[in-house]
């Protein structure tokens, strides 16, 4: 992550993969708002294809628990799989308790709950990218 470490705030990329038009649309205009590049993905397999195609590109990847297809911690194991460095940040709702050994071993790095409030949810993007994964 030495790569990702030298990029600038405005340089970093975060693919989003999110499956709710509504969700995808907010966090995208959060982040590139505050200055972040991000490309989206509304089902699973398609940003495994994105992760994939850009390897080495990312420098986090946000994934919603529920997605059609393959689950979020499918998509985050896949991911992890092809860069153990690159972040990854699981999307959950607040009342959504998940299994802690289920989600180490995904190699989920972060959770995040919906609703998101912009300033916490900022501030987990800023923490998440600071990250020396692997």
């Amino acid at each position: 992550m030495k790569e990702q470490a030298r990029r600038s705030e405005k340089e970093a990329v975060i693919l989003v993969i999110v499956y709710e038009h509504i969700v995808r649309d907010i966090l995208a205009r959060i982040l590139t708002a505050k200055g972040y590049k991000v490309v989206t993905s509304s089902i699973g397999f398609d940003g495994i294809r994105k992760f994939e195609k850009g390897k080495g590109k990312f420098d986090l990847v946000m994934i919603d628990i529920r997605l059609p297809s393959i689950s979020g911690l499918g998509v985050a194991k896949k991911i992890k799989k092809i860069s153990q460095k690159t972040p990854i940040m699981l999307i959950r709702r607040w009342d959504k308790e998940l299994d802690t050994k289920e989600l180490k071993d995904s190699g989920v790095d972060f959770l995040i709950s919906k609703p998101f409030h912009m300033d916490k949810t900022l501030h987990l993007v800023e923490n998440a990218m600071k990250l020396e994964v692997g």
